[in-house]
């Protein structure tokens, strides 16, 4: 169970620009508010990251996620709600740039992850910018005690959300699912079955 007033105090320290050590419903991660450029740029530093490269938005709450969705064209907002929340990526069009922040180099599409959690952690009510809380190439952490020293050391708070599954998300990219009635599987992820199903249920194939 997480702890209440930890959310409390996360909500606070990423508004104000800080950047927090996060459970997910697969793995830990690092996560800023994705609206403050104070915090974008202190988790690219923490974690050592070009900002040519992407990361993904993260979203915990509903109604925000409903919101996002809603901004999406008619199959693609199908397809998300088919798999988010969930263990899943989905790499969308964002003609409007309204993640620009978590874009890299490459504006115009974003990687949408909403994990399958309820309490607490889905009052957190803006879109975070997030990636994994591990050094390049290293393990997805399961737990907090195998996030690299550094990053627990340089972070402005930590959520402890007991052990996890350990496996990163899939990614699914949906950009062509509008013309094509198909999705392009990029990682696996924990259930790459159950994701098939998902989209087939809603006339989209997947690919890979």
């Amino acid at each position: 169970m997480i702890d209440p007033g930890a959310v409390a105090l996360l909500h606070r320290t990423l508004l104000a620009g800080g950047v927090g050590l996060v459970p997910t419903d697969t793995i830990y991660g690092l996560a800023a508010a994705l609206d403050s450029p104070e915090g974008v740029a202190a988790l690219y530093a923490l974690k050592d990251r070009p900002r040519s490269q992407p990361c993904q938005v993260l979203i915990y709450s509903p109604s925000v996620l409903d919101a996002v969705i809603a901004g999406l064209d008619t199959t693609a907002a199908r397809a998300v709600r088919a798999l988010l929340p969930g263990r899943v990526t989905c790499i969308v069009g964002d003609p409007q740039r309204r993640f620009i922040a978590a874009a890299g180099e490459t504006p115009g599409s974003v990687g949408l992850r909403a994990p399958d959690m309820s309490g607490p952690i889905s009052g957190l009510d803006f879109p975070l910018i997030a990636t994994s809380a591990n050094d390049l190439g290293g393990c997805d952490p399961a737990v907090l005690a195998e996030v690299p020293d550094r990053i627990r050391e340089a972070v402005d708070i930590e959520v402890d959300g007991g052990r996890l599954p350990g496996t990163a998300s899939a990614v699914i990219d949906l950009r062509e699912v509008g013309r094509t009635s198909a999705a392009t599987l990029i990682r696996s992820g924990p259930s790459p079955a159950d994701v098939r199903a998902a989209l087939e249920r809603v006339g989209v194939a997947l690919r890979g």
